[in-house]
């Protein structure tokens, strides 16, 4: 397989896989970018299986930068949040992209993910997003079949279903954005205590880059208080866009051409169980760019 041909034809899957492990587009980016250049330089003499030794690479290499940035993840200013991805683009540009990238795991199903190691973050991915056989997933990451089915099997239990994408459910699900959008703009206080639960928490990431909530913020009233204390430091000009970020739903708020924030959902039945808003503008230069 020439080499322009194995990138154009795996960087999708290769980005997704790592991306997914690491919550993040950028480092996501640059691994697979390093397994291309060592592929090239010095390609193995003997590999049956491209696709499985570039999978297995990446997650090696993802292995390593877990070990690596941990310190720098415990040093992390406020709520860590993974950087989102606008799914949006993807189906608009990229067929192949799409494809990859349609059982995207939502903010709430990567935060879940983060909670495991990086090996059991792998096998979970390649077996319930990218329907790896076990035998195949047992090659990559230096597993037995009989303990890959097991490694699953604990993750599954952890993260739970993948998000519902039957088109009833999304569209009323991009409703549900839609509206909260409005009550943010509006200031409409009556439409956010019906969107949103007594339970419901707020995350903003802010990564000590620009002001956010350092802590999850619990309770609809709370929330309600945050967001009206802040309006007055929303840039004027500040208008709203539904995408679907993620897999989901979601919102953009953007001044000019420039994506300042990006707000998802965690979906409970009628209303809105948890808020995710990422402003820190490192996170957000991906989808700037991509806009």
């Amino acid at each position: 397989m020439q080499s322009e041909k194995l990138y154009s034809d795996l960087k999708p899957l290769l980005l997704s896989l790592a991306y997914h492990t690491l919550g993040s587009v950028t480092d996501a980016e640059d691994i697979v970018q390093e397994v291309f250049l060592t592929w090239e330089e010095k390609p193995p003499q003997q590999v049956r299986d491209v696709k499985s030794y570039l999978c297995r690479s990446v997650h090696n290499r993802c292995v390593d930068f877990i070990r690596s940035s941990s310190r720098k993840r415990e040093a992390y200013v406020g709520t860590w949040l993974p950087e989102p991805v606008n799914t949006d683009k993807f189906q608009k540009n990229d067929p192949l992209a799409e494809m990859v990238w349609k059982e995207s795991l939502s903010t709430a199903g990567l935060l879940l993910l983060q909670q495991l190691s990086a090996t059991e973050r792998i096998v979970f991915l390649l077996h319930e997003v990218f329907r790896y056989r076990f035998d195949e997933i047992a090659e990559i990451v230096d597993k037995s079949t009989a303990n890959c089915r097991q490694i699953f099997h604990r993750a599954k239990k952890g993260i739970g279903p993948l998000p519902d994408r039957n088109p009833e459910i999304i569209e009323k699900k991009a409703a549900f954005a839609e509206r909260f959008a409005e009550a943010l703009t509006t200031g409409n206080i009556g439409l956010l205590i019906e969107l949103l639960s007594s339970d419901t928490v707020l995350y903003t990431d802010g990564g000590g880059k620009v002001k956010a909530a350092l802590r999850p913020i619990k309770g609809s009233e709370k929330i309600i208080r945050y967001f009206i204390g802040i309006k007055d430091e929303i840039p004027a000009g500040t208008r709203y866009e539904t995408s679907e970020i993620n897999g989901m739903p979601g919102i953009r708020l953007v001044v000019g051409e420039m994506i300042f924030a990006v707000i998802t959902f965690h979906y409970l039945r009628d209303q809105l169980s948890d808020l995710f808003v990422v402003m820190n503008p490192d996170k957000l230069s991906h989808f700037n760019r991509m806009k």
